[in-house]
């Protein structure tokens, strides 16, 4: 006993010793340069939320760390056109049902393993296997099975022509995992992958996550595959990332004021102004891929009844909130997509504030006196403003809410518990398919946190997905978006802006990516 202690102390502080070593950019022991002036080696990222597992098979929530770590086959450019990265080919089969990939040769997986197509094949059966019960089954739900002919090639087999291939295979659930370091540290393992291991083959090694305080990684020196719209090919120019994990937005504001942070992915609306004002810093904005809606349980009393989902909608005002609790930067949302996307269908008629009009539905509902419910939130800044902007709103026509705030991985717990009632969500997605992802029957009770099971809309959402063409995926999501509206399966409140800051006096060459943080070329004064 004495010496399996003794081993687990000299490990324990040999591990320190090494994480030491590593945050040295960003505790008291820097690095010098022949000058003797300390050189900074690591870049501060300040992130609002993180997820409840780095296990991308396992969560619904990915942050940019999962984008550093793990690489994809397919890329998305600046300009979101899709590029090479893992895969260096791409060909279709003229009746579009067998989609082949040429793969780069020479990568590796940060264990050392190597990246070929067994390890493809693996990852993409990992997802859709049911035993996994990954909330990202559904996204390759198309394919019906997977062939490797050789090393370095893979031939996914379509149950039917699919549009939409190489979207899925460039999300960020999409990241390639090591099968060694998964079999290892996963399920069947240690159970420690997601938390203490995340193995892949991108621009930087997953190093240590302390859940609430910071998640570091640190430059991956064997990358030399970096993609045709970077410049530098090669291993990061800045050795470690420090992702702080800081949801409060005041806190996120002041460490970046103070020089502690050096890059906000996320700046608070009510922030935009005074960062915009500050010395030595450039901020981007950009309309973002995102909405923010109010959601209720659909099969609990008393939100199974379409009338109390459509009076709630009436009792919204979404203007005063955009304008209340974002500042303008963001606006009213009247559909379940981002207007970005060309299946955007918006209805101003169905999202209209008329409290008297949403009285009158209670009252119809068997409700004219209201109800009591509860209103859940994430802790971050903005989604408990909004909620108690609705909260307010939603008294108005006697609906009395108590507003519950959770952190990330606590709230993910409850909402798989299905014990919400109201709840304020986000998403930030780039495809119509969010409306699968969150709305099929399939994915209940979780991510189908609004517990939606409803036949029609599963045939309306296969009628989509599956579409033979682009334009024709397009027609049917509208369709299916009309019909969701009609039931009130959401109350749609606002679509933020992608607001980031960088201080330009010590961050040279960052660029806004419309989706991810691109650090190839990025490097530290």
């Amino acid at each position: 006993m004495k010496r399996q202690e003794h081993r687990r102390f000299v490990w324990c502080m040999v591990a320190v010793l090494a994480v030491v070593l590593v945050l040295g950019g960003c505790t008291g022991k820097q690095p010098q340069s022949e000058s003797g002036k300390p050189v900074r080696d690591t870049i501060v990222v300040a992130l609002a939320r993180e997820g409840e597992t780095l296990d991308h098979i396992k969560t619904s929530w990915t942050t940019d760390a999962h984008y550093t770590v793990l690489d994809r086959l397919v890329e998305r450019d600046f300009d979101l056109k899709y590029v090479p990265h893992l895969a260096e080919s791409w060909t279709s089969s003229p009746d579009g049902k067998v989609w082949t990939f040429k793969l780069r040769k020479g990568v590796k997986f940060h264990d050392g393993t190597p990246f070929n197509a067994q390890a493809v094949k693996w990852f993409i059966e990992a997802i859709i296997d049911p035993k996994n019960a990954s909330p990202s089954a559904s996204d390759f739900a198309f394919i019906s099975r997977i062939e490797t002919p050789d090393e370095y090639t893979v031939e996914f087999h379509l149950k039917n022509p699919y549009p939409n291939v190489l979207f899925k295979l460039s999300t960020t659930y999409a990241g390639i995992i090591s099968p060694e370091a998964y079999k290892k540290y996963g399920p069947e393992g240690t159970k420690e992958y997601g938390t203490k291991y995340m193995v892949g083959t991108g621009l930087y090694k997953f190093v240590e996550w302390v859940p609430g305080d910071h998640l570091l990684v640190t430059a991956n020196p064997d990358y030399q595959w970096g993609s045709e719209f970077v410049q530098n090919k090669g291993p990061a120019y800045i050795k470690n990332i420090n992702y702080r994990i800081i949801p409060d937005a005041a806190t996120r504001l002041m460490e970046f004021e103070a020089g502690n942070v050096d890059l906000l992915l996320e700046v608070a609306p009510q922030d935009v102004d005074r960062v915009s004002k500050m010395a030595n810093v450039q901020v981007f904005r950009k309309p973002h891929f995102g909405l923010g809606y109010l959601a209720y349980a659909t099969d609990k009393k008393p939100f199974n009844n379409v009338k109390v989902r459509q009076a709630i909608n009436l009792a919204i005002d979404r203007e005063a909130i955009v304008k209340s609790v974002f500042f303008g930067v963001a606006s009213p949302a009247y559909g379940y997509l981002p207007p970005l996307l060309p299946e955007y269908v918006e209805d101003r008629q169905a999202h209209r504030y008329d409290p008297e009009q949403a009285k009158k539905l209670l009252a119809e509902a068997g409700y004219p006196n209201g109800f009591k419910c509860n209103l859940a939130t994430l802790n971050k800044t903005e989604h408990v403003r909004v909620a108690e902007a609705v909260q307010a709103q939603l008294a108005k026509i006697g609906i009395q809410t108590e507003i519950t705030q959770y952190d990330n991985a606590s709230y993910a717990a409850f909402l798989k518990e299905g014990k919400q009632e109201l709840f304020i969500r986000e998403y930030s997605w780039s495809s119509a398919d969010i409306l699968q992802w969150f709305l099929y029957s399939s994915q209940f009770p979780y991510p189908n946190h609004s517990r939606w099971v409803d036949k029609k809309t599963d045939q309306l959402i296969d009628g989509a997905e599956y579409a033979p063409s682009m334009e024709a995926r397009a027609q049917g999501y509208k369709v299916l978006q009309e019909y969701l509206i009609s039931q009130a399966v959401w109350c749609p409140i606002w679509f933020p802006e992608k607001v980031q800051a960088v201080r330009t006096d010590k961050v040279d060459n960052f660029k806004m990516h419309p989706l991810y943080t691109i650090f190839n070329d990025v490097r530290l004064k």
